[in-house]
């Protein structure tokens, strides 16, 4: 049976999937005017120990809680984004955990190779951690996630019965690889570069997907538009991707690594983030492990989230920005509620806030609203 619902202003049919698109003004937000209080925890996954921070709101009932993944960045402890989302969650009667990843802050280990499958298994180690701790109640344990982050909540609740529920915010629908290049294109448009550009910045963003793979995913759409730009940079690099002939990988990264240096001063080649992403995670594999760092990159370029959304059977509230340039909003929102249903899951709501991006306007009230009162309505105090 369903019912319909008013939600931020719009009319929402909740069931087996709910879709909120716009938003209207809302009320005040449920806030405690006691802090929580906040303390410094640790918990093994894997041969790593995680170091974090548990807060947990006044009194002495036991809580739901949330732990708290963050996007490709892997913010930890010292987050702002993190700390925020914390602290609107113990606000509203949640006990939250942050924690810093394998290699930061005061974890053991390394991200270096890291795969969307280890993040998986690193969330659920969480979940894990907490069903340990007396103040939590041990089966109202979930996970939010954030950009990459909402990747890591559909795989970790597909392969644990211990996750209780997931919030993925401007988390991806599509495959890893599509929303790089979706991301690389939209934002390339968002700044009225004209087509040509655009066109340029696409085909990177392609053969860098490629480069990583055994099998390329876009070598007929990047050969063809490398034939229409002509002569270029473009063109050096597809050789290099496509018919490498007999280099080794490590000459193979290294003349990859030139070719992108030669471009990065270019405007169109602005979201491509050269400097400040691609080029130093390339420069900092070891020569003898640029085979290693391609297999695990691999792994992760191919994650399609419709394979993990079949399995997830517990309640999912999924929230995007209809201006998300580095997310397909409204497409991931289709995959979400196609393979949710696929999954038999009854209890999903899918909300696009309309006027907002990628970060969600930074904690707006339509956003803190929908958050705390779904959590609310399901495991509150």
């Amino acid at each position: 049976m369903r019912r319909l619902v008013l939600l931020l202003g719009a009319v929402v049919v909740a069931g087996a999937a709910a879709m909120v698109v716009g938003a209207a003004p809302v009320g005040s937000l449920p806030v405690s005017s006691v802090p929580p209080t906040e303390s410094r925890v640790s918990f093994r996954s894997g041969s790593n120990t995680l170091s974090g921070i548990l807060s947990l709101p006044a009194g002495d009932e036991r809580r739901a809680a949330v732990v708290l993944l963050s996007g490709s960045e892997r913010g930890g402890t010292t987050s702002s984004y993190l700390i925020q989302n914390a602290r609107v969650l113990a606000g509203a009667g949640f006990a939250v955990l942050r924690y810093d990843p394998p290699g930061v802050g005061r974890s053991t280990g390394s991200l270096r190779f890291e795969t969307l499958d280890g993040r998986a298994r690193e969330a659920n180690a969480a979940v894990e951690y907490l069903r340990s701790r007396p103040e939590i109640r041990p089966d109202e344990i979930g996970l939010w996630g954030h950009s990459q982050g909402g990747w890591v909540t559909q795989m970790a609740a597909a392969t644990s019965r211990h996750v209780a529920f997931i919030v993925s915010a401007s988390g991806s629908g599509v495959s890893v690889a599509e929303q790089q290049v979706y991301s690389v294109e939209a934002q390339s448009r968002a700044a009225g570069f004209p087509a040509s550009d655009i066109v340029r910045a696409g085909v990177f963003a392609r053969m860098l997907v490629d480069s990583q793979l055994s099998r390329p995913l876009y070598r007929a759409q990047a050969l063809s538009q490398v034939a229409h730009l002509g002569p270029g940079p473009w063109r050096t690099f597809a050789t290099l991707v496509y018919t490498p002939g007999q280099l080794t990988p490590t000459q193979r990264l290294q003349r990859g690594i030139s070719i992108l240096k030669s471009i990065r001063g270019e405007l169109w080649a602005n979201y491509l983030y050269l400097d400040t992403a691609v080029l130093p995670a390339l420069e900092a594999i070891p020569p003898g492990q640029v085979a290693a760092a391609r297999a695990a990159a691999q792994k992760s370029l191919l994650v399609q989230p419709k394979k993990y959304l079949s399995a997830v059977r517990c309640p999912v509230l999924a929230i995007w920005g209809a201006d998300d340039t580095l997310v397909p909003a409204r497409k991931s929102a289709s995959i979400y509620r196609q393979y949710l249903k696929v999954a038999g899951n009854h209890d999903v709501t899918l909300v696009v806030l309309g006027n907002a991006g990628h970060s969600l306007n930074d904690f707006g009230a339509p956003y803190q609203k929908t958050l705390t009162g779904w959590l609310t309505k399901r495991f509150g105090p």
